[in-house]
Protein backbone atom coordinates (compact mmCIF):
# COMPACT_ATOMS: atom_id res chain seq x y z
CA UNK A 1 0.00 0.00 0.00
CA UNK A 2 2.83 2.49 0.66
CA UNK A 3 4.17 1.73 -3.06
CA UNK A 4 0.60 3.01 -3.89
CA UNK A 5 0.94 6.01 -2.02
CA UNK A 6 4.14 7.22 -2.90
CA UNK A 7 3.17 6.65 -6.66
CA UNK A 8 0.60 9.93 -6.05
CA UNK A 9 1.94 13.33 -6.67
CA UNK A 10 2.88 15.04 -4.18
CA UNK A 11 2.36 19.01 -2.85
CA UNK A 12 4.53 20.74 0.74
CA UNK A 13 2.08 22.06 2.89
CA UNK A 14 1.95 25.58 1.37
CA UNK A 15 1.17 24.42 -2.14
CA UNK A 16 -1.52 22.10 -0.68
CA UNK A 17 -3.36 24.94 1.19
CA UNK A 18 -3.19 26.61 -2.11
CA UNK A 19 -4.28 23.88 -4.24
CA UNK A 20 -7.43 22.82 -1.27
CA UNK A 21 -8.50 26.56 -1.27
CA UNK A 22 -9.11 26.64 -5.24
CA UNK A 23 -12.64 26.28 -6.44
CA UNK A 24 -13.71 22.86 -7.30
CA UNK A 25 -10.64 21.04 -5.20
CA UNK A 26 -12.14 18.97 -2.01
CA UNK A 27 -9.79 17.32 0.57
CA UNK A 28 -9.54 13.47 1.79
CA UNK A 29 -8.62 12.08 4.75
CA UNK A 30 -7.33 8.48 4.78
CA UNK A 31 -6.82 6.68 8.13
CA UNK A 32 -3.52 4.67 7.84
CA UNK A 33 -3.88 3.08 11.41
CA UNK A 34 -6.79 3.35 13.45
CA UNK A 35 -7.02 4.72 16.62
CA UNK A 36 -6.92 3.06 20.08
CA UNK A 37 -8.28 3.98 22.88
CA UNK A 38 -5.98 2.60 24.68
CA UNK A 39 -3.18 4.56 23.30
CA UNK A 40 -4.83 7.74 23.82
CA UNK A 41 -6.56 7.49 20.94
CA UNK A 42 -3.48 7.84 18.84
CA UNK A 43 -3.78 6.99 15.17
CA UNK A 44 -2.26 7.40 11.77
CA UNK A 45 -3.87 9.83 8.77
CA UNK A 46 -2.83 11.07 5.77
CA UNK A 47 -4.28 14.28 3.75
CA UNK A 48 -4.64 14.32 0.13
CA UNK A 49 -6.59 17.32 -1.87
CA UNK A 50 -8.34 16.28 -5.24
CA UNK A 51 -8.30 19.60 -7.80
CA UNK A 52 -11.50 19.87 -9.91
CA UNK A 53 -9.95 17.70 -12.48
CA UNK A 54 -9.90 15.05 -10.13
CA UNK A 55 -6.02 14.56 -9.72
CA UNK A 56 -4.97 13.68 -6.41
CA UNK A 57 -2.00 14.81 -4.22
CA UNK A 58 -0.98 14.08 -1.23
CA UNK A 59 0.64 16.24 1.76
CA UNK A 60 4.38 15.22 1.84
CA UNK A 61 7.05 17.14 4.53
CA UNK A 62 9.93 18.78 3.27
CA UNK A 63 11.86 16.19 3.10
CA UNK A 64 8.95 14.84 0.81
CA UNK A 65 7.82 11.81 3.30
CA UNK A 66 4.37 11.17 3.67
CA UNK A 67 2.68 14.01 6.15
CA UNK A 68 1.48 11.59 8.74
CA UNK A 69 -1.10 13.11 11.59
CA UNK A 70 -0.83 11.18 14.50
CA UNK A 71 -2.81 12.95 17.15
CA UNK A 72 -6.54 14.10 17.03
CA UNK A 73 -5.23 17.86 18.33
CA UNK A 74 -2.76 17.50 15.38
CA UNK A 75 -5.68 16.65 12.91
CA UNK A 76 -8.06 19.88 13.85
CA UNK A 77 -5.12 22.02 13.83
CA UNK A 78 -4.68 21.32 10.41
CA UNK A 79 -8.34 20.59 8.91
CA UNK A 80 -9.28 23.48 10.77
CA UNK A 81 -6.38 26.24 11.29
CA UNK A 82 -4.31 26.04 8.64
CA UNK A 83 -7.05 23.88 5.24
CA UNK A 84 -10.13 26.00 7.22
CA UNK A 85 -12.08 22.99 6.37
CA UNK A 86 -15.92 22.73 6.26
CA UNK A 87 -16.49 20.48 7.95
CA UNK A 88 -14.02 17.29 9.46
CA UNK A 89 -15.10 13.68 8.91
CA UNK A 90 -12.42 11.62 10.67
CA UNK A 91 -11.65 8.28 9.57
CA UNK A 92 -11.53 5.58 12.48
CA UNK A 93 -10.95 2.14 10.65
CA UNK A 94 -7.77 1.69 8.35
CA UNK A 95 -7.54 1.81 4.62
CA UNK A 96 -11.11 3.93 5.13
CA UNK A 97 -11.56 7.33 3.22
CA UNK A 98 -12.72 10.09 3.98
CA UNK A 99 -14.00 12.37 1.05
CA UNK A 100 -15.86 15.84 0.40
CA UNK A 101 -14.34 18.46 2.84
CA UNK A 102 -14.05 21.98 1.23
CA UNK A 103 -11.46 24.76 2.33
CA UNK A 104 -13.05 27.46 3.38
CA UNK A 105 -12.18 31.15 2.51
CA UNK A 106 -10.41 32.77 5.38
CA UNK A 107 -8.50 30.92 8.59
CA UNK A 108 -6.74 31.68 11.08
CA UNK A 109 -3.67 30.82 8.86
CA UNK A 110 -4.62 32.06 5.06
CA UNK A 111 -2.93 31.38 2.05
CA UNK A 112 -0.96 34.01 0.47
Amino acid sequence: MTTKRRALPVLLERDFRKMAATEGATVEIECVSAPDPEGRFSGEWLFYVVNSAGERFMLVTALARERVVNSPIGMFGLAFGKLALDHLDVPAIAGDVRRGMRSLAGGRDPVE
